[in-house]
């Protein structure tokens, strides 16, 4: 265990810290929350347009609802398609945004260029209108591209000077314009041209193309090899010291998005939800309560007789309802901790498990919202699957399977703790 604990403070965490703060990595992860609010709020909207019942229910309340939406479906649509239906024209801003922000450039420059870059190779104009069908979570890798692109283009004719200077008079809003003016024309004769080519030799847009290199990769991530990869990486990083959900968080994220988006589209058109690996997915059921599901265990601290745990415990409980648990990560500490460390990885890669296959065999509704992920994760995950009761009881079948994982450990840990202090106590009373 030492020489393991030695290899990942060595050898893996300086790798990992790199990747994490690598530049393109961190603008991807900012552009994707910056418009987490939108996408939440087009969730929602899509849940109060498609009841979760039949249209023949007896329930009173599901009458009541279903008669509602079918009376008003075209108004309670529309926040919907100009939210989650064109999210990606607001993750191609703010990655633009971000890293030009990196760069030093203008950021308000950088956004309109990253959308620019989009909008021509996405949605090119049919019959005078701007077709939407890739601005969905369709269009989210394509937006990765053009957005490093844009900017890397703008930052390259920034440092060698090949720009439209103006005089020192003018306002600094309008000499702005004119800096993005070159890097506009430049990305406007390269990428249409591209854009154009591949659309004549391939009789594919770009975002289609794309899509369908991506096919077999978004396929192999909603695999439970995959899924349980992912949750060990994450879990493994946490365990020393790096905040593993944010790191590996950013890299899943475009799949999350197209998989939810992919699942929102077959809402819509009656046929069956397609994808189970999604945020919700991950947050409700697989870190209850905060990365390596420790809201049992918080549990297991109120009642522990180790004073130290039980003050983590109370300060913890809170915080964990609505899945945040560095104190109990930080101050257990979980961190190069074995003795924790093992159910700390253990219990999400059981839940992960418990859950695909519980939504795999259709025991339970797939996701299809995005509820924040603070959210409480009975209502959150209820709220993801159109608030079918199974993602409940999945949440307390999962809940009850941590505990159990966690409790032999904790109570290993417990005792030494108690020793420690009843040492600690005799010294004390010595002195």
């Amino acid at each position: 265990m030492n020489q393991f604990m030695k290899w990942i403070e060595e050898k893996m965490m300086p790798v990992v810290v790199k990747v994490g703060n690598q530049r393109h990595i961190s603008a991807m992860r900012d552009g994707f929350i910056g418009a987490m609010p939108f996408m939440i709020i087009g969730s929602l909207m899509l849940i109060l347009a498609y009841p979760p019942f039949p249209s023949d229910t007896t329930n009173f309340i599901g009458r009541a609802w279903v008669s509602f939406a079918t009376k008003n479906f075209s108004t309670l649509i529309v926040p919907y398609n100009m939210t989650m239906q064109i999210m990606t024209i607001f993750i191609a801003m703010a990655i633009g945004y971000s890293l030009a922000k990196t760069y030093k450039l203008n950021p308000l420059s950088g956004a309109m260029l990253s959308l620019a870059a989009f909008l021509l190779v996405a949605a090119q104009p049919v019959n005078g209108g701007l077709p939407t069908t890739y601005m969905d979570g369709k269009g989210v890798f394509t937006s990765l591209f053009t957005s490093f692109y844009s900017i890397e283009l703008m930052r390259f004719l920034k440092k060698r000077n090949i720009t439209i200077k103006m005089p020192d008079g003018v306002p600094p809003a309008i000499a702005a314009s004119f800096d993005a003016l070159i890097p506009v024309f430049i990305m406007v004769c390269t990428l249409y041209p591209i854009s154009v080519i591949f659309k004549n030799v391939t009789g594919m847009s770009i975002p289609e193309g794309v899509m369908e290199l991506f096919k077999p990769l978004v396929a192999g991530v909603d695999t439970l090899p995959a899924i349980l990869f992912a949750v060990f990486l994450a879990h493994l990083l946490w365990f020393a010291g790096i905040h593993g959900s944010s790191i590996v968080g950013g890299i899943l994220t475009p799949f999350y998005l197209s998989n939810i988006s992919a699942n929102q589209a077959a809402l819509e058109a009656g046929g069956a939800i397609p994808y189970i690996f999604t945020q919700p997915f991950w947050a409700f059921y697989i870190v209850l309560g905060g990365s390596g599901a420790t809201l049992a265990l918080v549990f297991l601290y109120l009642r522990s007789k180790a004073s130290h745990l039980n003050a983590i415990g109370k300060v913890a409980f809170i915080p964990g309802i609505f899945n945040i648990n560095e104190p109990v990560i930080f101050g257990s500490p979980v961190v190069m901790n074995p003795t924790l460390g093992i159910p700390f990885i253990l219990a999400p890669m059981v839940n992960a498990t418990i859950a695909y296959f519980a939504l795999k065999l259709n025991l339970v509704s797939k996701v299809v919202a995005l509820p924040p992920w603070t959210t409480p994760a009975p209502i959150g995950a209820m709220w993801a699957a159109n608030w079918n009761v199974g993602a409940l009881l999945l949440v307390v079948l999962l809940f009850f399977v941590s505990g159990a994982i966690f409790y032999p450990f904790f109570k290993i840990y417990e005792k030494q703790l108690l020793a420690e202090e009843q040492a600690n106590k005799g010294a004390t009373t010595k002195a």
